[in-house]
């Protein structure tokens, strides 16, 4: 198979760097305790869909360079669907947290003015 194993520790510490600075810029304008449900969920998902598009590019660059046999075209095919699928569960996931914590926003805004 053509998935690599060795773990991309920048890509990770990335990740979670673009997830933190979602929490703290939320934190830091004061969404409520009460919301930190959602919040979780929507760090969660928006670090692993930025990670995941980095990984679709990855393989769909090997596909489209290095792939020259149809076993390896296959395992790329494969892989993208994999990926595909992941992206697609943190997609359905994040949908709710994005209206919640949008509706959340609208409330504070009228709160506000």
């Amino acid at each position: 198979m053509s998935l690599s194993f060795n773990p991309n520790l920048d890509q990770a510490r990335r990740r979670s760097e673009l997830a933190h600075r979602v929490l703290v810029k939320l934190k830091t304008l004061g969404l409520s305790d009460d919301q930190d449900g959602a919040l979780a969920t929507l760090c969660t998902d928006i670090g692993d869909l930025w990670s995941s598009q980095l990984v679709f590019l990855e393989i769909l660059n090997r596909f489209l360079e290095k792939s020259d046999n149809w076993d390896s075209i296959g395992d790329d095919l494969v892989d993208m669907l994999s990926n595909v699928e992941h992206i697609s569960w943190h997609i359905d996931s994040l949908k709710k947290p994005l209206e919640t914590l949008a509706q959340y926003s609208y409330s504070e805004s009228k709160n506000t003015q």
